[in-house]
């Protein structure tokens, strides 16, 4: 059985290595943690559309069951990237 997350047609132009390194006693720049959060709000509205590809073609094989569920992944991806947008827009400038 072939490896999903191997075998597939698009090119993969982003990285999932990412550097975590922070100090917890301070809250950091909110600049940086704004420019961050907009990051992964892009990174995951990217994802959400590669899926969305993955349940088209998955449509087109036949494959409607599989394709509805992935779908439905979609919606609760949205959902949890609606959810960082308002946090986004709750963060207060460092004036």
């Amino acid at each position: 059985m072939s490896d999903p997350h191997r075998d597939h047609e698009h090119e993969h132009t982003h990285s999932h290595e990412h550097v975590h390194e922070h100090s917890h006693g301070n809250t950091g720049d909110l600049n940086k943690l704004k420019t961050l959060l907009q990051y992964m709000l892009d990174h995951n509205r990217e994802h959400a559309s590669e899926l969305g590809d993955l349940a088209h073609n998955l449509y087109h094989a036949d494959q409607k069951e599989s394709a509805d569920v992935i779908n439905d992944a979609v919606k609760d991806f949205e959902k949890g990237t609606e959810k960082l947008v308002k946090a986004l827009g709750l963060i207060k400038d460092g004036k």
